[in-house]
Parts: C-alpha cells; sequence; structure tokens
C-alpha cells in the first residue's frame, strides 16, 4: 500500500514479506513500513521500519531478543 503525503518527494509504503525458514521449516510474515525520497526518478533514500518481533518469531529467535530486554529468559 502507498500513502500520499503532502511531500512531493516523499514516498511511504507499507507491505509485508513472507517465508519460509528453510534450516528450521518454521512460517511466518512480518510488517514492513519504507519511507523514500525519491529525486530526479531516482531513490535517494530509504528508511525502512520492520516488526522485529514478529520477525524473531517465523526464524525462532523471540526467546533470545525477548531475553536481549530483560523481559524473559533465554531458550536453552
Amino acid at each position: 500500500m502507498i500513502h500520499r503525503t503532502d511531500a512531493p518527494e516523499t514516498v511511504v509504503a507499507e507491505y509485508e514479506l513472507a517465508g519460509t525458514v528453510t534450516t528450521t521449516g518454521l512460517r511466518g510474515a512480518a510488517s514492513f513500513v519504507a519511507v523514500l525520497t525519491v529525486r530526479g526518478g531516482k531513490v535517494v533514500r530509504w528508511r525502512e521500519y520492520r516488526n522485529t518481533a514478529a520477525i524473531a518469531a517465523a526464524t525462532g529467535t523471540l526467546p533470545a531478543l525477548l531475553a536481549a530486554y530483560g523481559d524473559a529468559p533465554a531458550a536453552g
């Protein structure tokens, strides 16, 4: 989904990536938002925001991510 902005050089795009971790068979999806600056028909800046927790859950690393933030013990 593309969102219009008041700045003609700025593009905001929402998208989702989905896939399967080949080593574990875990399937998952995560949402992303990209804010792009376009000049002369070329992207001159790309800033991306992602759902890190969804990515960690999809790859089986969520317990380690939460432990890094002090919210849960790491899986053994």
